[in-house]
């Protein structure tokens, strides 16, 4: 009883919480049924040919954005020495402004971030640009999926990316 008494004094005197990582699950981080570790070839199968495609080859990566519409994008990527052919890049993230898709638990862009937060934890408020969001990264994986928020809270966009 003395030792629990004296941890809640100390978090107390520190005036600190406790804060817990969170992750989620690797195969949580799809929406629609694709996402990091599907090849290109397979989101053409899934969603057809793209409406545009925007090539990139830059930082010792090539690669390619296919995008569906204005609020659904999915990229893939490899190195840029690497001689594979299109349908064969792997994905490595996408971009969800609309609740046409969801993840396979049901998340969406309109819902609040409360949900995902009940869900799989609280992880920790950012800003980049003015624009707050909250990133889960996978376990073991440069992978992360971002939930981007209005100020009420309110989901509005969904984004995967990767650090490669």
């Amino acid at each position: 009883m003395r030792k629990i008494i004296l941890i809640i004094g100390l978090v107390v005197l520190l005036g600190q919480s406790v804060a817990f990582a969170h992750w989620m699950p690797r195969e949580e981080m799809y929406v629609g049924g694709v996402g990091a570790g599907c090849t290109l070839g397979y989101v053409k199968s899934v969603y057809g040919e793209p409406k545009e495609k925007w090539w990139f080859n830059s930082d010792g990566v090539r690669g390619v954005t296919y995008k569906y519409s204005d609020t659904f994008s999915v990229t893939g990527r490899t190195g840029n020495q690497d001689s594979r052919a299109e349908d064969d890049l792997m994905v490595v993230g996408f971009s969800l402004k609309d609740s046409s898709l969801a993840t396979p638990s049901g998340l969406t862009v309109g819902i609040p971030y409360e949900t995902v937060a009940g869900m799989f934890g609280r992880v920790e408020k950012s800003t980049i640009g003015g624009r707050i969001l909250y990133s889960y990264p996978a376990p073991k994986s440069p992978i992360e999926l971002t939930f981007y928020v209005d100020g009420k809270g309110i989901i509005t966009e969904i984004y995967e990316g990767t650090e490669f």
